[in-house]
């Protein structure tokens, strides 16, 4: 579940990623953004709901908050 405004420490607040974690096939914390490490298409559970992503560009941050993906070319920004 999403945080509220009022749950964020000051780190987190001031800083906009505190910790990347590679993603995987199971669910995890939902993430504030994703960093994606290889060109592809990526199916991305966003809100339990799986939802396929084409044309996403390496090296590039998307503000998606998801909690796993169909690759471990993603990593989950905190």
């Amino acid at each position: 579940m999403a945080k509220g405004l009022n749950d964020f420490t000051v780190q987190e607040s001031v800083s906009p990623y505190v910790k990347a974690v590679v993603a995987t096939t199971n669910a995890q914390d939902e993430s504030r953004a994703i960093y994606v490490l290889v060109a592809g298409n990526y199916t991305l559970t966003i809100d339990d709901a799986d939802v396929v992503f084409t044309g996403l560009l390496a090296g590039h941050i998307y503000p998606l908050c998801i909690t796993k993906s169909s690759s471990a070319n993603v990593i989950l920004l905190y």
